[in-house]
């Protein structure tokens, strides 16, 4: 296996910006859904209490995201890699020391928290007080996944990688060049 690229999220100014960027315009794009439906559909509960179960599920959903990202590098990387959790620069994370992964995988790993994590915020937050407390929880999860998000867009767009390692600061992307399958 040969290193094609590096993307450093914590150390690459331009991809930090991006994803800051992207962040912000999730952000943007779920604060107009909110608007839109406290109008339309109210708050589904007193605001006071709509503002504490949110700001409480929110700060719970930051572990149980990568919670899930652990699971998912457990179950896809085959009992292959070791699990590591820590927090440095504002963001908890999740780290897989071992084998890389195949890319399909490893996109997954980095979607599974996206995908599960928002949709049971969305419902969760439906079931207590309705249609704009689900959009809020799911909109500020999704705009907290940007990181992985960027990161599965960077693997996406790198010719030649079929593997990714999980780094420090990061990901590694390898090519395969036909020793053995790398995983």
């Amino acid at each position: 296996m040969r290193s094609v690229a590096h993307l450093d999220i914590l150390g690459d100014t331009p991809l930090t910006r991006h994803v800051v960027a992207l962040s912000a315009v999730l952000l943007g794009v779920g604060l107009v859904g909110q608007i839109f439906l406290v109008v339309m559909r109210g708050w589904g509960m007193g605001v006071g209490a709509w503002l504490a179960f949110y700001v409480v599920a929110t700060v719970v959903a930051l572990p149980i995201h990568e919670l899930v990202h652990a699971a998912a590098f457990l179950l896809l990387g085959r009992g292959k890699v070791r699990i590591r959790f820590g927090y440095e620069t504002g963001m908890l994370y999740t780290r897989a020391e071992g084998e890389p992964l195949a890319r399909g995988l490893f996109v997954a790993v980095l979607l599974a928290p996206s995908v599960l994590v928002t949709a049971a915020l969305a419902v969760l937050g439906n079931a207590v007080a309705g249609p704009a407390l689900g959009w809020a929880l799911a909109w500020t999860h999704l705009s907290g996944c940007a990181g992985d998000l960027a990161m599965v867009a960077g693997i996406a767009r790198t010719p030649g990688c079929t593997h990714v390692r999980d780094t420090d600061t990061g990901v590694e992307l390898l090519a395969n060049d036909g020793e053995g399958d790398g995983a």
